[in-house]
């Protein structure tokens, strides 16, 4: 036993040993950093997101409230950080940051009208829960190319997914303040 002591003990395993666990240190306060550099960006905005950031419904009345209450029973949005914009204030758009618009309850030039007044740091998320090609129920091919022609732009058609892309869009969007 002895024996494997002393051969382990030669000078030249003791300077390997202290490269490598001066290594492994290092590598492991490099981990931590770039660990936190890299996730608490995300996190900080993800939450300045849910607590500050305004969410402007674009809808009538009546989808306006079913979408509201998804969005507050889902218990990540407040209640009063959720407003709403109406057929005949479109251009109120251009004071909000995330804009979710029921896609149905406009028409073509409404929706053409709210793409000209979103701001191009803003966020836009047309919700068309209707939305089937199968059952010939889809978005005419114009107004995909002009809705994919914005920055910032998506479209959904299941509550679920809605969620996933307004959190996506918190922490990806910039923040205006005004």
């Amino acid at each position: 036993m002895e024996t494997i002591y002393n051969f382990f003990n030669h000078p030249f395993f003791i300077i390997i040993g202290g490269i490598f666990a001066t290594l492994a240190i290092i590598g492991i306060l490099l981990n931590l950093i770039f660990w936190i550099l890299g996730i608490t960006p995300l996190l900080w905005r993800l939450g300045y997101g849910r607590w500050f950031r305004k969410i402007a419904i674009v809808a009538d009345d009546k989808y306006f409230n079913i979408l509201r209450n998804d969005l507050v029973d889902s218990g990540i949005f407040r209640k009063n950080n959720i407003s709403q914009i109406s057929c005949q204030s479109l251009s109120k758009v251009k004071e909000h940051y995330l804009l979710l618009v029921h896609y149905q309850s406009f028409t073509e030039e409404n929706i053409k009208e709210i793409l000209a007044n979103k701001v191009s740091k803003a966020g836009l998320i047309f919700y068309y829960p209707e939305f089937s090609p199968q059952d010939g129920m889809r978005i005419p091919d114009d107004m995909l190319k002009l809705i994919n022609s914005k920055e910032n732009t998506t479209i959904v058609n299941f509550r679920g997914r809605l969620l996933n892309d307004i959190i996506t869009t918190f922490i990806t969007t910039s923040y205006g303040k005004r």
